[in-house]
């Protein structure tokens, strides 16, 4: 398995009030990975790309940045969820969850896991809750 399917699977079964959609899509390169929908209270769709970075460097492709820039400047939420295990640590333990709004992208592409994430918590310690909050803001 994929590590980012690691990460969906944990999505899935712990964002409360959601209905996630994994979208494979072979057609428009740059798609992120999830459509989510999140409800009732306060309906909305976001989409999410999912990556897990061991170490400092966050693949992010030309097109997963122009996807989120096109779709930030037509005030779309788009967001990047990142699984992140700091160099030097073999334990999950010390993974965290970071979250970057769809204008980040570009310079998520420059300078990786340096970009202050508009949300972060430790993976031990998850708030499901405190995440589905930051995706509807």
């Amino acid at each position: 398995m994929k590590p980012e399917a690691g990460l969906y699977k944990r999505l899935k079964e712990n964002l409360p009030n959601s209905h996630i959609t994994r979208l494979e899509s072979r057609v428009g390169l740059g798609i992120p990975d999830c459509l989510v929908a999140l409800g009732p209270q306060q309906p909305r769709f976001v989409m999410i790309e999912l990556k897990v970075v061991k170490g400092r460097k966050l693949a992010i492709s030309p097109h997963q940045v122009a996807f989120h820039l096109k779709h930030a400047d037509m005030k779309a939420p788009t967001f990047i969820l990142v699984q992140f295990h700091p160099p030097g640590t073999a334990s999950s333990r010390n993974a965290e969850l970071r979250l970057y709004r769809g204008d980040q992208a570009g310079e998520l592409a420059l300078i990786s896991m340096d970009v202050v994430p508009v949300w972060a918590c430790n993976l031990a310690a998850m708030q499901w809750h405190m995440l589905r909050l930051e995706l509807l803001k």
